[in-house]
């Protein structure tokens, strides 16, 4: 996977996490994130916590990247 570009935005329409699969309304800051996996192009939006979460996971707990709500998931199983 290939990062195209990662910026901070106010998103200007709701948008789910893709971490932890929260939707977030029209204003929010939410981090945004483009890259290119297998010739494909992907987006992601990613709120303040998981972000933060990021910022202190292993990676070796997600050998092949982050799927849609694993953040929710690994939160809840290092409780």
């Amino acid at each position: 996977m290939q990062n195209l570009k990662t910026k901070q935005v106010k998103i200007r329409k709701p948008h789910k996490c893709w971490g932890c699969m929260q939707l977030f309304p029209i204003g929010t800051e939410m981090e945004y994130n483009a890259s290119t996996d297998g010739g494909e192009i992907c987006s992601s939006y990613w709120c303040e916590s998981c972000q933060k979460l990021l910022n202190e996971v292993d990676w070796t707990d997600f050998e092949d990247g982050i799927g849609f709500g694993e953040l929710k998931e690994y939160m809840e199983e290092t409780k």
